[in-house]
């Protein structure tokens, strides 16, 4: 059996995760539970501990933190990050620091559960061998450094604004670029899984976790290729190509990124539709149709999103953080931020910040 802990602040939401996935079906086994990071060090001091299922967002210690020091005290446990975080780099730098999967919240009901640890549990038996320390590397991880790592996350984020479903010339850029990387096969299945969770996200895509299983078989470049084309086919269907012109799709699609680099309060509908050539109407009809929902409602989600990541893992002052998600009015940003999540500013970064 596998012995596991779960580091989860709120009690009720430890409580249900742990009673809710089937663990004994996949040979794991809850031997602790914790409320923060410094909780679970002083748990891992006297349990014996094979899988750290953690939270980020923890007050007196958050999981960045506790992550850090189960890496120097304890390389042998494997990390896993439990969060409610939608924000892709956000986790991908729970990634970086060693993590070996993770998952959201909000996807843990019905067959997620089942899928969830499946993963997890094909990550586990990937990085065995690491464990020893007298087994040597694979050939095709022997010469895979942490530069080629950090080089590979960059190219897998290009496919994250889903410009390679709409064009062929990306599409092959894309698929060229990774056969020059030539990363191990245990980091292409985890790439996978990586764009699988985020493409889910995407509103009107749904969900993917259909191919969750092709990702675990992934052993080549041509599987990679082979697997990537059948969710492209997938995405095209659903991105409606057939009701837009390839450059529309495209210059929506752009109108998506620049949202999400673009929070302050001057970035408007029609500014977006100006500075794409396309009429307001036409940019806010099309946008609707290919992103999945309608401009206004879509900003209102990056934006409280991104207010709740700088709450948590910042000490900003809370009108600094209402300026920078393009809220002028810090009152009105504190309404609207208790309307969405029930919680002021303030009563948020209590509950989730780093303490």
């Amino acid at each position: 059996m596998i012995n596991a802990i779960v580091v989860e602040d709120e009690y009720i939401v430890r409580l249900g995760f742990i009673a809710a996935m089937p663990w004994a079906e996949f040979g794991i086994r809850i031997v602790g539970e914790a409320a923060n990071g410094r909780k679970a060090i002083e748990l891992l001091e006297r349990a014996e501990v094979d899988l750290l299922i953690t939270d980020l967002s923890m007050p007196v210690m958050n999981g960045f933190d506790l992550m850090r020091h189960v890496r120097e005290a304890y390389p042998h446990i494997r990390i896993v990050v439990l969060t409610c975080h939608e924000d892709f780099h956000y986790i991908r730098d729970a990634m970086r620091f060693g993590a070996l999967d993770y998952i959201i919240k909000t996807e843990i009901e019905g067959d997620n559960m089942q899928e969830a640890l499946r993963r997890i549990m094909a990550r586990l038996r990937e990085t065995q061998p690491a464990a020893t320390a007298e087994t040597a590397p694979s050939a095709d991880e022997a010469g895979w450094s942490e530069a080629d790592g950090q080089r590979l996350q960059r190219h897998i984020d290009r496919y994250l604004p889903l410009y390679f479903a709409v064009s062929d010339s990306e599409r092959a850029a894309l698929g060229e670029e990774l056969r020059e990387l030539a990363p191990p096969v245990a980091e292409l299945r985890k790439a996978m899984h990586y764009l699988l969770v985020e493409w889910s996200r995407t509103p009107g895509i749904g969900s993917l976790h259909e191919w969750s299983r092709q990702a675990d078989r992934l052993q080549s470049a041509d599987d990679w290729d082979k697997t990537l084309g059948d969710i492209r086919l997938y995405l095209r269907k659903r991105l409606r190509l057939a009701h837009y012109p390839e450059d529309v799709v495209l210059r929506i699609l752009q109108a998506k990124e620049k949202l999400a680099a673009e929070l302050d309060a001057r970035t408007t509908q029609s500014d977006l539709a100006e500075r794409l050539r396309l009429s307001r109407g036409y940019f806010s009809r099309a946008f609707q149709d290919i992103v999945g929902e309608p401009f206004n409602d879509h900003l209102k989600t990056l934006r409280m999103n991104r207010a709740k990541l700088l709450l948590a893992q910042t000490a900003k002052p809370v009108a600094d953080v209402a300026e920078e998600c393009g809220f002028l009015d810090h009152r009105y940003f504190s309404r609207q931020f208790r309307e969405e999540t029930g919680l002021l500013p303030s009563e948020y970064r209590s509950r989730h910040g780093q303490g």
